[in-house]
């Protein structure tokens, strides 16, 4: 947190009482990312959520539900 001076490295706001927060790898583990501080940002959950959400590719997809 001192690193980032107290904010939240997606959104930029100041973290406060309260906040919940996520450890967040900059280059993923499964990317060959590792779990040293300069891999690693503090974020709002919420933030960590947004960053790992992803969009579905509809082309992609066939008619099987399963």
């Amino acid at each position: 947190m001192k690193r980032q001076e107290g904010k939240c490295n997606h959104c930029g706001l100041i973290f406060r009482d309260g906040d919940f927060m996520e450890v967040h790898h900059i280059i993923p583990r499964a990317n060959g990312g590792n779990d040293q501080l300069n891999n690693l940002e503090l974020l709002h959950l919420h933030c960590h959520d947004a960053k790992h959400r992803k969009k579905i590719n509809l082309t992609n997809l066939d008619d099987n539900p399963f």
